[in-house]
């Protein structure tokens, strides 16, 4: 399992081949698998195969970000952002589906609770102190990339397509309480991407161990 999790990338060119509504809907119920939070299940997916609705999304972060890049390059950072900005619609202009996800909150039960027994909930940490329905989406969301490597797919998770969040929204009919969470280019992959470095363990994980003389580390 670890070494197949190692070969997922993120893939950023696509074929110009569909892919089939059963697949795609495999991957979206792997999406539903993932834990929430008093099983609230707080997502929802919006899965764009229309190849007009695709490129009116992919003009519209595409534009923006043109837009960005005008204004940036009128700064001292133009080098800096450079074409940074393409890497934000270039995966959805040859995506054949483009699915985005979102998430949306729910009052916060236990605060509730704490303030009819005459607490101010302020004083006390509950679940909202982690974002706990945009965690759970989260998840939702690398179920879903781990299925679509399964199948065979190629994806993409990218933040860039929120620069053009309102036509986005007005395009998919997201309105609150709903938020979008990026957007993911799906495909069959046109190209193989070279594995990322990633960080050692010993640089994210610390670990509180017993030791061997009845002590705990660290």
């Amino acid at each position: 399992m670890l070494s197949w999790l190692s070969t997922r990338r993120s893939v950023r060119a696509f074929r110009a081949d569909p892919v089939g509504r059963e697949v795609l809907e495999r991957v979206m119920e792997a999406a539903t698998t993932a834990p929430s939070n008093t099983n609230r299940q707080p997502w929802r997916f919006a899965v764009v195969t229309s190849a007009s609705r695709r490129r009116d999304i992919a003009t519209a972060v595409r534009e923006r970000a043109e837009e960005m890049k005008a204004i940036i390059r009128r700064g001292h950072h133009a080098e800096d952002f450079g074409n940074y900005g393409d890497f934000f619609h270039e995966p959805l202009e040859s995506a054949a589906a483009i699915v985005v996800p979102q998430y949306r909150e729910y009052p916060d039960l236990i605060a509730n609770l704490l303030e009819s027994g005459g607490a101010n909930p302020k004083d006390f940490h509950t679940a909202s102190a982690m974002q706990a329905e945009l965690c759970s989406t989260s998840a939702a969301c690398m179920a879903l990339l781990l299925q679509a490597h399964a199948e065979g797919l190629g994806a993409c998770w990218m933040a860039g397509p929120m620069v053009a969040k309102d036509r986005i929204g007005a395009l998919l009919d997201i309105r609150e309480p709903w938020r979008m969470v990026g957007a993911i280019a799906l495909g069959w992959p046109a190209e193989e991407p070279k594995r990322q470095p990633r960080k050692g363990l010993e640089r994210v994980v610390n670990w509180f161990e017993d030791t061997p003389g009845g002590g705990e580390t660290p």
